[in-house]
């Protein structure tokens, strides 16, 4: 008896590891494929793309990146990443280290949690996508005032905060301090990882590096629908006495209403010099138990 004669297109040898590090490469240079098409990201409008002979169909791109990528388009994807074929299809790649970290405009993810490999970059995409973030920019932008209790210290401080701007995928922030008299202005991103926002500070004097968390407001709506909007959070820095201990301190900050006629920066640059005039208030002070409570209360999430 003969065999069946097999008709149709003959099936692709794919490479699933290029597939993967194909989604994960387009990702990191916020590069677009599907519908999209009037997006200057998207690969219709990338020369290099055009140039190394590659799919403009989405659906075919999609095939490529789930299933694996053809061995007949192997070297043509690495050229336009400007990677090896080898290095495309190897599974040890780290497809983060090969392409530099690239982002749009030439920034980069901010960090890398050594161990998980591919994995950070491609979830931290998909906790903040473009729209995400101009969401959360559109509700949060501002002036903050803040007052925050240091774990172990009666004292309340007072700080300031102007979320700014946003870059690939974080908020922008700056702030200032004071501390000892010594006036701390700081720089600061924040990102979404999974249901919290974390915010990374570096001062100006690059000793102290600290980090807060808050809640998401976008996925609480008694929290996004505060008027004036306020938000908690828990943040842990250095202590910045002799005996290097890590302090944990909570806090409170609140949206400054914008003066009329005055641009936003004003309004941080009048919020700063009032943090370099203010002292902590101590507890015989008439204004600390409402402010302290105001801090410490829980926050009503229901």
């Amino acid at each position: 008896m003969e065999k069946p004669v097999p008709t149709g297109r003959p099936s692709l040898r794919r490479n699933t590891n290029a597939g993967k590090h194909l989604g994960l490469a387009l990702k990191l240079l916020g590069r677009t494929w599907r519908r999209d098409v009037d997006n200057p990201s998207h690969v219709h409008h990338w020369d290099r793309w055009a140039d190394c002979g590659l799919p403009r169909s989405a659906t075919t791109i999609d095939k490529d990146i789930r299933e694996g990528v053809p061995e007949t388009r192997l070297a043509a994807y690495a050229r336009c990443l400007e990677l090896t074929a080898e290095a495309l299809a190897s599974p040890g790649t780290d497809i983060l280290a090969a392409l530099g970290t690239p982002l749009p405009g030439g920034d980069r993810i901010p960090s890398k949690v050594q161990g998980y490999r591919d994995r950070f970059p491609e979830r931290y995409l998909e906790h903040n996508p473009e729209s995400y973030i101009r969401e959360l920019f559109g509700l949060m932008q501002g002036v903050y005032r803040m007052h925050y209790l240091l774990s172990g210290i009666d004292e309340i401080h007072r700080c300031t905060v102007w979320i700014h701007g946003t870059e690939s995928y974080r908020l922008l922030l700056r702030g200032q301090f004071s501390m000892f008299g010594v006036e701390n202005p700081f720089n600061a991103d924040m990102f979404r990882w999974h249901n919290n926002l974390h915010v990374h500070y570096l001062c100006e004097n690059e000793f102290e590096l600290g980090y807060v968390l808050f809640i998401d407001p976008l996925r609480h709506h008694l929290v996004r629908r505060r008027k004036p909007f306020w938000i908690k959070g828990q943040g842990l820095t250095d202590r910045g006495l002799a005996d290097n201990v890590p302090i944990a301190f909570t806090l409170r900050m609140e949206k400054l209403p914008q003066p009329d006629g005055m641009p936003l920066e004003a309004l941080y640059r009048r919020e700063c010099e009032a943090v370099r005039r203010a002292s902590p208030i101590a507890p015989n002070d008439p204004d600390y138990p409402a402010c302290r409570a105001a801090i410490l209360a829980p926050d009503d999430l229901l």
